[in-house]
């Protein structure tokens, strides 16, 4: 399956989505969405905002007293060091501890400072999302990507981020990029299926 003749191939950096290609081969990344945090010479470094991890709260964060109370979903932000926990805070307001990624949407990659922000965080079971993990591509990968069209490209917005059910922003953002594109949310899960 490809994209359509006129594909744009969109610049990219910090706070952009990176959409899959339904014929991406890496099983990892099929139909996610993966929000561009950091992005330069040396390399890229995102997170996966569409899958969720298969553990509860309680199991990753029973060390952490203050989130007891947490029992949002926990989600894999992508293969790399799945030990190391990220987190995204939805706020209109600027959070200095933590990088701004996109409007409203701030970076945490440091457990340490949540303690400080956690209380300032309104409803933090909506507006902040644990990630496991990352998705990380060395310098000059992700441009070979780019290359091979696996990489659908659309501006980050907190209601990407934050959608309310985890299936259906893949879908949302490949629509979101105009009708020409919505073929490919009928494309099957296997190519072989086709």
């Amino acid at each position: 399956m490809e994209f359509p003749e006129d594909f744009e191939d969109k610049s990219y950096g910090k706070g952009s989505l990176l959409v899959a290609n339904p014929v991406l081969p890496d099983p990892n990344f099929s139909r996610t969405v993966v929000l561009l945090c950091n992005h330069d010479d040396q390399g890229s470094f995102g997170l996966v905002i569409n899958r969720t991890a298969q553990l509860e709260a309680s199991e990753v964060f029973s060390h952490i007293e203050f989130l007891g109370a947490y029992h949002g979903k926990i989600y894999v932000g992508g293969p790399v060091s799945p030990s190391m926990v990220f987190f995204l805070c939805r706020s209109s307001q600027e959070i200095p501890e933590l990088d701004t990624i996109c409007k409203g949407v701030h970076l945490g990659t440091c457990l340490d400072v949540l303690e400080t922000v956690y209380p300032r965080i309104e409803n933090p079971e909506w507006n902040i999302r644990f990630y496991l993990g990352y998705s990380g591509w060395s310098g000059g990968q992700l441009a070979g990507e780019m290359e091979q069209r696996s990489w659908l490209i659309q501006n980050a917005k907190e209601r990407f981020v934050f959608g309310k059910t985890e299936d259906q922003i893949w879908p949302e953002v490949v629509h979101s990029l105009g009708e020409k594109y919505h073929y490919l949310t009928k494309a099957p899960v296997n190519p072989q299926w086709n």
